[in-house]
């Protein structure tokens, strides 16, 4: 059998032929010993402009005792990585690392049965009657707040949003101020990805590593006793309706519920998941892991989006003037209903407009299960590739004037001429993010409710530092300052 050496491995198809030479992507021009590691590390968003600038848009970044990471930055690329050959292109080890056996990281048939599990609960009928919760999420949070004071508004949001998935999703009240613990264990669970520590071999302890591993042992803990909790909760209830007594009295057994039951709770669809007799049951295991996963990534990337929105709305005078203009033209002070967020197409091409510039999750991390063959391109099997979607979004090949703000852009039909991966906020192709309806709808509410009763004003002078992560951060918060309307 014929093979190749290229530093160091040997390269063969996928049929396990010898590859005889296979044209590795460029790498841009890095130190002979530390390669790449330190321009990431002190920029990781701009090494990858400088990269893609200098090697076009599939490339490697190198890393000293580490695997090549591969990039690719064309929405042909995407396409290829999340529709034509998915299958080549599987979950990484450091999301299943995060995120267990959750639907973030499971991969074919058990990803197949988790979001059919799942799928009922962000169908549009469903998450329409979530509107009046996060409106009263919104409004609680909004009580705490005065005019006057700055608020750095990224923790702001993710303590919201956090709000709205317990209150929605979980069943339960999570009050402004209380649940410290449970807040900051679903945020740890980002620092895995500092972009200081992802450099490193995995091995390798780092601060920003173990506080991901006490994190994620913190909110293990919480979400087992969420379903402890669910689970007596749920007993509580058949007894008060005489359920169990009827069982005993009948000699009967009480009959599992199917998993596609009408239930309205997350907790509820997964204990029946786990308690039905067919082959779809989920495990234990499987359950904990999707609470980690949902309580992770059902507020963080909604929580970047309204921050990052809010930040443009304060320092786009012009914009935001618009914006308050249709809220009061179309709400005139109320709470906003689902109805009345169908007539906010300005806010709507705002937060739009925010996901392109600022899209939450910057990246998506992939790995191969087999070698892959890009634009003439071999990336071998068993590497790490990422899909630059930040990139994407300011590419001036697909948007004019792209590191501009202006939601205005997206009118006269100009999403249907995009190319279909040149936005993509959510992924795309069959696992594209399951809760996207429920962001949208929940990120419009937020900005119709908070709208019509603050204005922002950025005040920090200097603009803030990006922090990429599995969702994009800032290094310090955004402090905006609270103005009454």
């Amino acid at each position: 059998m014929l093979t190749q050496v290229l530093d160091g491995n040997i390269y063969r198809d996928m049929q396990g032929v010898g590859i005889v030479n296979p044209q590795l992507p460029p790498s841009p021009s890095g130190h002979p010993v530390i390669k790449h590691a330190l321009q990431f590390a002190r920029d990781p968003l701009g090494f990858l402009e400088t990269a893609t600038s200098e090697c076009g848009d599939v490339y490697r970044i190198k890393l000293p005792g580490v695997d090549d990471v591969f990039v690719l930055a064309h929405p042909e690329y995407l396409h290829q990585a999340l529709v034509t050959d998915i299958d080549a292109f599987g979950k990484t080890e450091d999301f299943r690392r995060a995120f267990g056996s959750g639907l973030l990281s499971a991969e074919d048939q058990q990803w197949r049965r988790q979001r059919e599990t799942l799928q009922p609960l962000f169908f549009y009928e469903q998450i329409q009657g979530y509107t009046d919760e996060m409106v009263a999420c919104t409004e609680q949070r909004l009580a705490t707040w005065e005019e006057g004071e700055t608020r750095d508004i990224e923790a702001e949001m993710r303590d919201l949003t956090l709000e709205v998935l317990f209150a929605t999703l979980f069943g339960r009240e999570m009050k402004p101020g209380e649940d410290k613990e449970l807040r900051e264990a679903a945020d740890g669970l980002n620092d895995w990805f500092v972009p200081t520590s992802w450099i490193l071999p995995r091995w390798l302890p780092t601060p920003a590593r173990r506080s991901f591993n006490q994190s994620a042992m913190r909110l293990g803990q919480e979400v087992r006793s969420l379903l402890e909790e669910d689970g007596k909760h749920a007993q509580r209830q058949a007894t008060d309706t005489g359920l169990l007594n009827d069982v005993r009295e009948g000699g009967q057994q009480s009959q599992p519920l199917s998993a596609n039951s009408g239930t309205h709770d997350l907790l509820t669809q997964l204990q029946q998941a786990r308690d039905t007799d067919d082959n779809e049951q989920l495990s234990t295991q499987e359950i904990e892991d999707q609470l980690v996963t949902m309580v992770f990534a059902g507020h963080e990337t909604t929580a970047a989006a309204l921050a990052f929105t809010w930040y443009l709305l304060a320092t786009h005078s012009d914009i935001r003037e618009a914006f308050h203009e249709e809220l009061d033209t179309v709400l005139d002070g109320a709470s906003p209903s689902y109805e009345d967020l169908l007539d906010l197409p300005f806010t709507d091409r705002i937060l739009t407009e925010a996901l392109r510039l600022y899209p939450p999750v910057h990246t998506i991390p992939r790995q191969t299960e087999a070698d892959v063959d890009v634009n003439g391109f071999h990336i071998p099997e068993n590497r790490e590739v990422h899909l630059s979607v930040i990139h994407v979004h300011r590419d001036e090949r697909f948007y004019d004037d792209p590191l501009t703000f202006s939601p205005d852009r997206w009118m006269d039909g100009f999403e249907e001429e995009l190319h279909d991966f040149a936005y993509v906020p959510f992924g795309g192709g069959r696992r594209a993010c399951i809760g996207r309806k429920f962001a949208l709808l929940e990120a419009k509410i937020v900005l119709a409710t908070v709208g019509q009763r603050f204005q922002f004003r950025w005040e920090a002078g200097n603009a803030f530092s990006l922090d990429p992560r599995v969702t994009l951060r800032t290094e310090d918060g955004i402090p905006l300052r609270l103005g009454s309307r």
